[in-house]
């Protein structure tokens, strides 16, 4: 065989054994149902809460991780291609008030709570409200009864509590006028970026063409998987130039708002 074959393969094959770490939610099963089965054999779904600290100590390794992670980790390699952003109701985070009055002091998160929901609730209702909120994180379901909640993740879908939701995506749009970027694809090392970009293109499409024909979400519902259907346009896999100057403008809030002390610059790879 070619000396120049073998020189070929060996990225790809070394790039094959890095893990892949995603969140865990119906959005991120979509992107890992569309990919290469020896890219999806080192996939690992983990809580939106320890994915950056996992994959600082995975060296090879890329991870979708939380937009606002990159805040403390600014030497983390951030693709400027592909991601996971939200533009309409469809998202993975919905509010949900206890009465018609949303002028409130306190919100409680639950579910897959991430730097995301912590930070950008804050500034939300500082922009809505002009007013300041405590956040708490909750764990423990049935205390969540009659609270103000921002969910994140998966716990939105169950029994559709999502229809008696606000979608934070719609919500920061409108108020912020700045695209949601949720998560990031990130990683220590660039070539493993570079990889995982390669691998992601023309994929959108396939998502789409899969929710449309049904393809997806056998566990699901129906009226779950005819409301991802209906709405499936909401989600941006693909970056553009509104994404990034969406993430970069996103990443100065906390800053602006005097929750940190210096701008963050991205390392786009």
């Amino acid at each position: 065989m070619p000396l120049i074959f073998f020189c070929r393969i060996l990225p790809v094959i070394n790039s094959c054994k890095m893990k892949i770490l995603f969140p865990q939610n119906i959005f991120t099963s979509l992107i890992a149902d569309c990919l290469p089965l020896q890219i999806k054999d080192n996939i690992r779904f983990l809580p939106s809460a320890i994915l950056t600290s996992q994959l600082i100590n995975s060296k090879e390794s890329v991870g979708l991780i939380p937009a606002l992670d990159i805040i403390n980790h600014s030497e983390l390699f951030i693709s400027k291609d592909f991601g996971l952003s939200f533009e309409g109701s469809l998202c993975n985070s919905y509010l949900y008030f206890s009465n018609s009055n949303r002028r409130i002091n306190e919100i409680g998160l639950y579910g897959d709570v991430s730097s995301v929901e912590v930070i950008l609730s804050k500034i939300l209702f500082h922009e809505l409200y002009d007013m300041e909120i405590d956040v708490k994180i909750l764990t423990d379901e049935s205390k969540i009864k009659d609270q103000n909640l921002l969910i994140a993740g998966d716990n939105n879908f169950l029994g559709q509590k999502y229809e008696h939701g606000i979608s934070f995506a719609e919500e920061f749009i409108d108020t912020l006028s700045l695209p949601f970027v949720n998560y990031v694809f990130a990683s220590m090392e660039k070539s493993s970026l570079g990889f995982i970009n390669e691998q992601l293109k023309g994929k959108s499409a396939v998502i789409y063409s899969n929710v449309d024909e049904d393809r997806f979400g056998e566990n699901l519902d129906s009226e779950l998987k005819n409301y991802i259907k209906d709405n499936i346009s909401s989600l941006v896999i693909d970056f553009d130039n509104q994404d990034i100057e969406g993430l970069n403008q996103t990443l100065r809030l906390p800053y602006f708002y005097g929750m940190i002390k210096d701008i963050v610059e991205v390392n786009y790879a």
